[in-house]
């Protein structure tokens, strides 16, 4: 079973695309590529055929109408000059949700059918560049979802109609909406559970990447109903049904901590029905009786059952859709706190463990992968397989899962366990209560990472290609490198995440050192890069990064003759670094204490030895038991002090008691 946000189908349904006289449009032919959105990200396009058009001509789009069981939220055109939707670059979007003056956001659907229609040249252009972010197209030019790429900053930006973000760098104003920053042209995604896709669980998702609910509370002192609604999937991806009589609902978090009694009975909670793989909805069994409690919204109160049973089974492809409402004060709720919400099918608890009482510090099994964590893409973490005794319960081995929740550019940050199997993120002030453990330190403060190798020199004369190796397989996983000092040294279970590369070039006339920056990285085994332009460097020395700064380290690079440029004509060789802006995982630390120790060997029992030599002490010296066995089994030696004067027959007995050391200290049997 999958948590996600609501779906909006695995490939988009075609759009309809007609050509008409009376445009401005210039000769030529595209192909066109449609999307949905929902609040996770994107589905999987659908294609169009080859749509040729001639000057003075334009292209209607019309969207049709869409299963009732989906949650749109835009509906993303893109465009290229080949059938591959990986070449596509996104060039408008409707929303899918009205939006504007008297109208709350998210709250009314867009009625469909509806209409784009592309009539100038420019809202055909594919991702061009503009100087600056006084640039943009303006007036009948811009239509939603344009994006441009920005010379004089190297940002992509998407012009967003009904964005109200709050301006800044990455938000800029428009006479209506605003330009946003974004990581690139394209939406392609290949697999709706990855990446950017739209079926991705919830817990994977980092919040600042995804759609956000609108403002809440109101201005009001009462609390506070809006008109939107949050809509939720219990996905089943099993090859079997869910049995009826399942409980369902969902779990909170308050400020990426799962608190229930701070939250009980501030949300409402509407069963909407079982969405079928078409998405359509349904509402009844297979005898015709109506789902229970459906249709009506329930204050959630988590320490109490759940009124949401299944009556029928839940069919491999199905999912249970639920709908989620605010309902605060604003004593009781500030525009500061975020709440999480995650459905579950019926919530696991952790079992009661009596080693608690000799383990009040937290254990984490040697099973799996020691739920050790690893990055994963952005702010985002996972946590790899197995399970841990703390607070007195412990839980199954959990398969790996992964976490967002993490702060921007800073140090110290918590990954937060408990004996539910919760995790959680938290800052460095944080302090764990008895049923919480530490599970790891996690950093994305930003900096650069040591450089690598220099390359052997070469002659060049105009310019230089360079093909820097990176330590990432073709599917984007990263080896840790070997002398990380952390236990995750050599992990190769983690995703390669480095934002980008600065190289490195040096003269070996002059030994002079020009560095190269803001070069994008892509998650792969290797990536070629070309310099022309030796004047634009920027004179500087390698760096020299702390120890554990930089999960990954930079393998190695080669230098070759490029074929225009401006290089003094000399040998060069080339080193690079990773640099990272802040949004990504730096550092990562399992180091007990403060992180749970692990437990070395399986679950075996120790074996407890005595060593046979026991040394007599002198009266006044304390006795004392030294353990000097090897990981969990024992050997233990005993000191003992014996009293003048004392006349005891013994001073160490079995169980039985037999006599093992007399009191002259004489060992009589082990």
């Amino acid at each position: 079973m999958i948590g996600q946000y609501a779906g909006v189908g695995e490939i988009c349904p075609q759009f309809q695309i007609a050509v008409a006289n009376g445009g401005n449009l210039a000769t030529g032919t595209l192909y066109f590529s449609f999307q949905l959105q929902n609040r996770a990200g994107f589905n999987r396009p659908s294609v169009s055929s080859a749509i040729a058009f001639t000057t003075n001509q334009k292209i209607i789009i019309t969207i049709p109408e869409m299963p009732d069981g989906w949650d749109i939220h835009y509906f993303v055109i893109s465009a290229g000059v080949t059938s591959d939707p990986a070449t596509h670059v996104q060039i408008a979007r409707v929303p899918g949700y009205q939006y504007g003056v008297g109208i709350e956001p998210q709250s009314l659907k867009t009625i469909l059918s509806t209409e784009l229609e592309l009539n100038r040249n420019i809202h055909l252009a594919l991702a061009p560049s503009v100087t600056s972010v006084g640039s943009f197209p303006v007036g009948v030019d811009r239509l939603d979802g344009q994006v441009r790429w920005v010379t004089d900053i190297a940002k992509w930006f998407e012009y967003r109609a009904d964005s109200t973000l709050p301006l800044s760098v990455d938000a800029v104003a428009a006479d209506i909406g605003q330009w946003v920053r974004i990581g690139g042209a394209s939406t392609q995604v290949q697999d709706t559970r990855a990446g950017v896709g739209s079926d991705r669980p919830i817990v994977s998702i980092n919040p600042v990447t995804v759609i956000p609910t609108p403002p809440y509370p109101g201005e009001t002192l009462s609390k506070y109903l809006p008109s939107w609604e949050a809509k939720y999937w219990i996905y089943n991806d099993l090859p079997n049904a869910l049995p009826a009589g399942t409980e369902f609902g969902i779990e909170l978090e308050y400020n990426n901590k799962r608190s229930p009694d701070l939250l009980s009975g501030l949300v409402l909670v509407k069963f909407i029905g079982f969405v079928q793989t078409d998405g359509g909805i349904r509402t009844q069994d297979g005898d015709g009786r109506d789902f229970p409690n459906l249709g009506a919204f329930f204050p959630w109160t988590p320490k109490l059952t759940t009124p949401f049973i299944t009556i029928d089974d839940l069919q491999p492809g199905e999912a249970i859709a639920l709908a989620v409402k605010p309902f605060f004060s604003v004593a009781e709720f500030t525009v500061k706190d975020v709440i999480g919400v995650f459905p579950v099918t019926r919530i696991q608890s952790g079992d009661y463990n009596p080693l608690g009482k000799l383990l009040p510090t937290g254990i984490v099994y040697d099973i799996g992968d020691r739920y050790r964590v690893v990055p994963g893409t952005g702010l985002s973490y996972d946590i790899l397989s197995g399970c841990a005794l703390i607070g007195g319960y412990d839980f199954p081995e959990k398969p790996r899962r992964s976490f967002g929740g993490l702060q921007p550019n800073t140090a110290g940050q918590k990954v937060i366990v408990n004996g539910n199997a919760s995790v959680f993120t938290e800052l460095a002030s944080y302090t764990p209560s008895a049923s919480e453990g530490i599970r790891a330190i996690v950093s994305t403060v930003a900096g650069e990472s040591t450089f690598s190798e220099w390359s052997s020199y070469v002659a060049i004369t105009a310019g230089a290609t360079l093909t820097l190796s990176y330590p990432c397989n073709a599917s984007g996983v990263g080896t840790i490198r070997a002398d990380y000092p952390d236990a995750i040294a050599g992990n190769n279970k983690g995703l390669f995440n480095p934002f980008s590369v600065n190289i490195y070039l040096q003269r070996q006339d002059t030994l002079e050192i020009r560095r190269f920056s803001g070069f994008g990285v892509v998650a792969a085994a290797s990536q070629q890069f070309t310099i022309s332009n030796w004047t634009a460097g920027v004179v500087t020395s390698p760096p020299t990064a702390d120890a554990a700064f930089s999960l990954f380290a930079p393998s190695s690079g080669t230098i070759v003759p490029g074929i225009t440029g401006n290089f003094p004509s000399t040998n060069y060789r080339v080193a690079y670094s990773f640099s990272y802006d802040g949004n990504q995982i730096t550092e990562i630390s399992h180091a007990s204490p403060p992180c749970l120790k692990e437990r070395e060997g399986g679950l075996e029992l120790p074996q407890i030895e005595v060593n046979p030599e026991v040394t007599i002490l002198a009266a006044e010296e304390p006795a004392t038991v030294v353990d000097t066995g090897i990981g969990i089994n024992a050997y233990l030696t005993f000191r003992i002090p014996l009293p003048e004067g004392s006349n005891f027959d013994a001073i160490l007995t079995d169980s039985n008691g037999s006599v093992l050391v007399d009191s002259s200290g004489n060992v009589l049997s082990f």
